[in-house]
């Protein structure tokens, strides 16, 4: 059974959904796929999203599997997978993007992302990207006790 997918701003939107569900399928290692993303996402904002194959080259990637996936089934069933875990978000998304961190949605203060990724990390020590913050009152100074 193909369940029909719908996205707010038509098929175009649809497709680069699909392509960077594909991305994420075909090179999971999370620097590389969000480079890719990156490079799209861009594009979009420029309204460039047709050139959005150009990313694959500028990354030096292979684009045969994104390709394979996004034309076929596997980026069917990519896309409606991604689908219900955006419509099962409690609270539900009210726009993008929608970032969350420890369950908590940002709404729109997703600008101080880095503020509260470094509040929620628990580690030790502090992460190098957080020293600039000066929240190492907040964390345990003197490591695991």
């Amino acid at each position: 059974a193909h369940g029909a997918i719908t996205c707010q701003h038509g098929p175009e939107e649809c497709l680069l959904n699909t392509v960077e569900a594909c991305a994420i399928d075909a090179w999971p290692d999370v620097k590389v796929h969000l480079g890719f993303i990156y490079c799209v996402s861009d594009l979009v904002m420029k309204n460039k999203h047709r050139e959005w194959e150009s990313c694959i080259q500028k990354q030096g990637l292979d684009p045969r599997p994104v390709t394979e996936c996004y034309k076929g089934e596997r980026g069917h069933n990519l896309s409606l997978e991604y689908g219900k875990q955006t419509a099962a978000l409690v609270p539900p998304h009210q726009f993008v993007p929608w970032v969350v961190v420890d369950g908590k949605p940002l709404y729109n203060d997703y600008g101080n992302f880095k503020a509260y990724v470094c509040k929620a990390y628990k580690g030790y020590p502090l992460l190098e990207a957080c020293r600039s913050l000066g929240l190492e009152a907040d964390n345990n100074v003197y490591g695991p006790l």
